[in-house]
């Protein structure tokens, strides 16, 4: 894999979800083995599983399951984890926006606010 640079630049540790990053499309620098929730229906099943981030584009980012299936997704449709544990192991915590229904991850802030967002980034600018 070639050593991506600029606004794609690896990162040196696993990102995890901020305000201005929730998913993988937003994540301004990715490092390979990211690990991601796929929020996104898909023709094998796979909404609400946990997958690794391999390769990368604008529009497609190619994920890898436990079962070393890979498939592609929109950048948009994987989200960040909220933290990770204590074994290093990410913690999602999705909530769904009350207005458009799309998932969205909370942030470590939120989760320990004890004060969940009810509608997602894009329906909050709208407003």
């Amino acid at each position: 894999m070639g050593v991506e640079e600029g606004r794609f630049a690896q990162a040196t540790g696993y990102a995890v979800a901020t305000p201005q990053a929730r998913n993988l499309r937003d994540l301004r620098h990715r490092r390979f083995g990211q690990p991601v929730y796929v929020s996104a229906d898909h023709t094998l099943g796979r909404k609400g599983q946990v997958a690794h981030w391999e390769k990368f584009n604008v529009r497609l980012a190619v994920v890898k399951f436990a079962d070393n299936v890979m498939l592609g997704y929109d950048p948009a449709d994987l989200l960040l984890p909220t933290r990770f544990d204590v074994e290093g192991l990410p913690v999602f915590d999705i909530h769904v926006c009350e207005l458009c229904q799309a998932p969205f991850s909370l942030t470590q802030q939120e989760q320990d606010a004890h004060v969940a967002p009810s509608r997602c980034v894009a329906c909050l600018e709208e407003a």
